[in-house]
């Protein structure tokens, strides 16, 4: 596992770079219009947040209670925000996508051992964003159960006062 480590560290120390791929293609992907209208500088910050902590969000000992919290929040923030569920996901699916692709260009998987820690690595990235994008879409559809929920006592409640 000393390559996945040393390839963590290379993507928390290389977050910049990753952003700025991510920033120039969720800005311009018809994928996630709402993202057109945020500052560059917000969005690499967002990236930014997600890749300078990346060996943290991967390691074993972050609970998954944790990570449900910060991307329940993170879902219920962008719907307030009025993005589409699916542009989050997308957003999310991009992210993953320039860090992969960050570490592939970096040269560093020759032989058949740091190809398959490589791999590793991976599969632990795209368990963390699987997880990620379900906490994500709970928080919109338990957002939009409360609204819903809301809008029968309100009926309710009209329904009543009518008769």
């Amino acid at each position: 596992m000393v390559l996945a480590t040393k390839l963590i560290k290379i993507i928390e120390k290389n977050s910049d770079v990753i952003a700025d791929k991510w920033v120039d293609e969720v800005t311009t992907s018809p994928y996630t219009r709402s993202y057109w209208n945020v500052t560059r500088e917000e969005l690499r910050e967002r990236a930014g947040s997600v890749c300078d902590r990346i060996g943290y969000f991967l390691g074993r000992s972050l609970p998954k209670e944790r990570l449900a919290a910060f991307y329940k929040r993170l879902g219920e923030a962008r719907r307030t925000q009025g993005y589409d569920v699916e542009e989050v996901v997308m957003a999310l699916l991009l992210l993953k996508r320039h860090i992969w692709l960050f570490v592939l260009q970096e040269g560093f998987l020759s032989t058949n051992l740091e190809l398959y820690q490589a791999l590793e690595l991976n599969n632990r990235v795209v368990l963390y964003f699987d997880r990620a994008i379900y906490f994500v879409t709970e928080a919109y559809a338990e957002a939009d159960r409360k609204e819903a929920s809301a809008g029968k006592e309100g009926c309710s409640k009209a329904e009543a006062g009518s008769s």
